[in-house]
């Protein structure tokens, strides 16, 4: 049934402070060497370059959709605008030359 159980915290804690300071060095050191060299790491793959190239022409071509669409809904508010104007003005003016075309006839 020993075997069974899982390992103590006693078993890790036999290691002295001199030799648990050692071991982090070694495992440090060896992490650093692991690392990439600086050189290697500075100069992005050919594609990473291509897909931010490819993202700024994405944002440049979405701003510019944008403002062809808000000046294409301007001009149509424009549009819209005048002939509302132009038939407010022709219900009155029909009213007008109603009223004045009955009483010329008079």
């Amino acid at each position: 049934m020993l075997l069974l159980r899982a390992p103590t915290r006693t078993a890790y804690a036999k290691v002295d402070a001199e030799e648990a300071r050692q071991l982090r060095a070694q495992y440090l050191i060896q992490k650093v060497l692991e690392e990439k060299s600086p050189a290697a790491r500075s100069r992005p793959p050919a594609l990473v370059r291509v897909k931010a190239r490819i993202g700024v022409r994405l944002k440049k071509l979405r701003l510019a959709i944008r403002s062809v669409r808000v000046r294409a809904c301007r001009t149509l508010q424009r549009h819209l605008r005048n002939l509302r104007k132009l038939i407010a003005l022709g219900v009155n003016s029909a009213v007008w030359f109603a009223i004045h075309a009955d009483l010329e006839q008079d």
